[in-house]
């Protein structure tokens, strides 16, 4: 099983105050996503953010792009994604779900929302109390098989930066405690800080992706009997590194952050059934 997986790309409108990059939006945005779609995987995800602001022209955009390729897609929920609009009304929009999960004799794929919604003061992650029950029972359903979880939020003291206040999960939110339930091989991988960071923490690889304006690329994820392998792409060119230099340097809610990418060992991991780790 191959996976596909974006971080934040943050799709913006075009407001009167930066209505001069309106062709550069266009460039980039249909040509990652072009890219994007014609990796030949299983299955396509987006760990939140898709949108800028989850204004109702954001989402439809996008989707139109989108549904162009006609392929498996899955759109986790991001702060951003429901800004401009309420959760339920954007995902009337979307058609996706608000959580769920996969389980197949390959692995356990399981969706979470973690985001708050149309909170403009706190950006930070959470998880209501039916949620975490529900996640729960699918670490359960998912016996020996290993699990991956997407999330747009950290979890709490994991990857890079997800110590600091709203850029994590909340704290006080007992999830490490119920992913450390699960035995065996299993990876969170999120998105929202805009920095590339992969950590080991017990029977947990904690995957975290960059924006991606600043790292045009995406991971895939192979999944066979032996191993797991989490592999950078890069999907840039100098057309769309342009485009997207002027996109990102025009637009509000989103700064350019290219020096956050990291290194080698935090953008790609292998890991082997018997529990050791290859970065």
């Amino acid at each position: 099983m191959k996976i596909a997986v974006f971080g934040d790309l943050h799709y913006p409108t075009i407001k009167e105050s930066y209505d001069q990059i309106e062709t550069e939006r266009s460039i980039f945005f249909s040509g990652y996503l072009e890219s994007f779609f014609n990796l030949e995987v299983d299955l396509y995800v987006s760990i939140g953010d898709l949108t800028n602001y989850g204004v109702e022209d954001e989402l439809k955009e996008i989707y139109d792009i989108i549904h162009k390729f006609n392929k498996p897609f899955i759109h986790v929920i991001g702060n951003h994604d429901c800004y401009g609009l309420p959760k339920n009304e954007m995902l009337k929009i979307t058609k996706q779900k608000r959580y769920h999960a996969i389980h197949n004799e390959d692995a356990s794929l399981i969706f979470l929302d973690t985001a708050k919604d149309q909170d403009f003061e706190d950006w930070g992650g959470t998880l209501e109390e039916t949620q975490l029950q529900w996640l729960d029972k699918q670490l359960e359903l998912a016996k020996t098989n290993p699990v991956l979880v997407f999330a747009h939020h950290p979890v709490y003291e994991t990857t890079s930066n997800s110590e600091k206040k709203g850029l994590s999960v909340d704290p006080n939110i007992p999830l490490k405690d119920i992913l450390n339930k699960k035995q065996g091989v299993n990876i969170y991988i999120n998105g929202h800080n805009h920095y590339n960071s992969i950590v080991q923490q017990g029977n947990w690889t904690y995957v975290q992706l960059s924006a991606v304006m600043d790292e045009i690329g995406a991971r895939i994820i192979e999944i066979s009997e032996q191993q797991i392998e989490i592999k950078e792409i890069t999907l840039s060119n100098e057309i769309l590194k342009s485009a997207a230099n002027k996109v990102g340097t025009a637009i509000d809610h989103f700064e350019l952050s290219p020096h956050q990418i990291g290194v080698e060992k935090d953008r790609n991991v292998t890991l082997l059934t018997n529990e050791k780790v290859k970065a």
